[in-house]
């Protein structure tokens, strides 16, 4: 069940989507002007990116506790925590109370 093909597809796309986001941003920074200006959107830019990649791994990975532990975006590995078996032992690695810098980007007050 966990490797049907629609989930495979879904893991693709979000690859594929991950993919073309971070393109997206790595355009936008050719240019010092826009950069300078826009830095917090291309972090937002990047983060979406790596948002897609690590769920793309988790769902092409059968959603694996194993690929659940590899996520290193706090604000993801936080919400993956509870469907882990050992979930309650042991604390998420590196969480301290507060989400990661880049994960709590307030762009569009």
């Amino acid at each position: 069940m966990l490797h049907e093909p629609k989930f495979t597809a879904m893991a693709e796309v979000l690859g594929e989507l991950g993919t073309e986001i971070e393109a997206l941003g790595e355009v936008l920074c050719r240019d010092e002007d826009f950069a300078a200006r826009h830095m917090r959107e291309l972090q937002a830019i990047d983060l979406i990116a790596q948002k897609q990649r690590a769920l793309a791994a988790i769902i092409a990975a059968g959603f694996s506790e194993a690929e659940m532990r590899r996520i290193s975006l706090e604000a993801l590995r936080a919400r993956f925590c509870g469907f882990m078996e050992d979930a309650a032992d042991s604390p998420v690695e590196g969480q301290g109370g507060a989400a990661d810098d880049a994960d709590s980007l307030d762009l569009w007050e």
